[in-house]
């Protein structure tokens, strides 16, 4: 009798015994798994900062002649190609830019105005040479402003991978008009037909992709503001063309007190003469060339 207990004993702590190895095992490979994805997690948040940081930097280096010439080559452009903010499908936008965000201080482009086109090159499209994942296209000013640039031509642009882990792409701008809504929310359209100038702010939509194989793509959202977007859509109040005025006119002023009073001191039919000859008719301010209009023709940008 008392064998048989021993045995029956025997069985509960093996049994006991295994319990507590199986649920040690689960809790270890959850903890691993849980630390594994908290880490990849934010791996991906820091490259993904880095990503929009750059992004962030190239929008508002934004470039726009100050003489109040509007071109189309040097505005903001929005191709909708993501109606419905989807994760698989991409945006294009294209803007004109100064400095080294995106293309670094080392390169050709850094000193010089260049076009950046920006999207999302899917998995079906990526090949060895140009892979999947968030691209920018880079062309210097030497070759996007003549008249007869060929953009389905690959070598006049420079690619640049930004992150393989974006994997759609959405940008919506603030309205030209009516920027805000009665009840003061921002009036975020998808379109932006205005190509000869920069919009107010843009809100960009990075889809990211999902860090376990069965998850669901996330979005992560950054609205920035452009600096130069008064003076795009708003040219005559640049500060270089009031003073310029400002001092044509004083010159002006100058040349007529100055005429006068040497007219006077000459005599006779020289204060007529001396106002002809100081008091020179004042020139007019310049005038903006060019206007509105929507995107150029064309086969649009690489992709």
């Amino acid at each position: 009798m008392r064998r048989g207990f021993t045995m029956i004993e025997m069985l509960l702590a093996i049994m006991i015994l295994s319990i507590m190895t199986i649920v040690s095992t689960m809790v270890f490979h959850t903890t691993v798994r849980n630390w594994t994805i908290a880490t990849e997690t934010a791996d991906n948040m820091q490259r993904l900062d880095y990503i929009t940081a750059q992004v962030a930097y190239a929008l508002r280096s934004a470039y726009f002649p100050t003489s109040g010439q509007a071109s189309n080559a040097d505005g903001f452009m929005l191709f909708d190609e993501n109606e419905r903010n989807e994760p698989d499908t991409s945006d294009v936008i294209t803007w004109t830019k100064l400095g080294p965000a995106i293309v670094g201080r080392n390169s050709r482009f850094a000193r010089s105005p260049h076009k950046v086109t920006l999207f999302v090159r899917s998995e079906k499209d990526a090949d060895d040479e140009h892979p999947a994942g968030l691209i920018a296209q880079v062309i210097g000013e030497d070759k996007f402003r003549p008249d007869d640039f060929d953009e389905e031509d690959e070598s006049n642009w420079d690619w640049f991978l930004l992150g393989s882990q974006v994997q759609g792409f959405n940008c919506r701008v603030l309205d030209k008009d009516s920027p805000f809504q009665n009840d003061g929310m921002a009036n975020w359209q998808d379109t932006w037909d205005t190509s000869n100038c920069i919009p107010r702010r843009v809100q960009l939509t990075f889809w990211m992709k999902p860090i376990e194989e069965d998850g669901d793509p996330y979005p992560v959202v950054r609205v920035l503001e452009l600096p130069l977007w008064d003076i795009s859509q708003n040219p005559l109040k640049t500060d270089s063309t009031a003073s310029n005025t400002d001092k044509k006119n004083n010159r002006d002023k100058k040349g007529g007190n100055k005429g006068g009073s040497n007219g006077g001191n000459k005599g006779g039919s020289a204060p007529t003469g001396g106002g002809n000859r100081g008091g020179q008719p004042g020139g007019g301010g310049m005038m903006p060339r060019g206007g509105g209009g929507g995107p150029p023709g064309g086969g649009g940008p690489l992709r």
